[in-house]
């Protein structure tokens, strides 16, 4: 095995780690102040509405990069839970948009302290080095989606 394919390994073993931590912090559920459980794509969806207001159903899955299917019913459980509303646009009979009750509110500010406290932790263990630090990683990031893209489109024409 060369030095290169083992730094890979470490790497993906690294990843691998990360991204179980990621969802360890989602799973099985957390209720972000609002004493209902919120799983993991409910609550980037509920951020999502929070920072796009009056948005609809095919722009929220644009945004989200995800099909319109798959956010009608991510929609439809955070509605059932009370945690957004749905209104007609006004002027419109047909449009839906959608947005967050005082409760959903309460979920997404608190997942937005979520997001500054983890970034507040990185700027104190990096320190002067944070801008450089965040650059290299999302390059690297970047270019690792694009290889799991390159990947998975050549799995798909085997």
């Amino acid at each position: 095995m060369s030095e290169d394919s083992l730094t890979y390994q470490q790497l993906m073993q690294i990843l691998d780690e990360v991204m179980t931590k990621v969802e360890s912090l989602h799973t099985p559920f957390h209720d972000f102040g609002t004493g209902i459980p919120i799983y993991r794509k409910e609550i980037h969806t509920l951020q999502a509405i929070g920072q796009h207001p009056k948005i609809n159903v095919t722009s929220l899955a644009e945004y989200m990069r995800v099909t319109k299917g798959a956010v009608s019913q991510t929609v439809a459980k955070l509605a059932k839970k009370g945690l957004i509303r749905k209104r007609y646009a006004k002027g419109s009979k047909k449009e839906v948009t959608l947005e967050l009750t005082d409760l959903g509110w309460t979920g997404f500010h608190n997942h937005e302290k979520f997001h500054t406290d983890m970034f507040n932790i990185a700027q104190e263990y990096y320190g002067e080095q944070l801008k450089i630090k965040l650059e290299m990683f999302k390059t690297v990031m970047t270019d690792f989606k694009v290889i799991l893209d390159e990947y998975e489109k050549n799995r798909k024409t085997i």
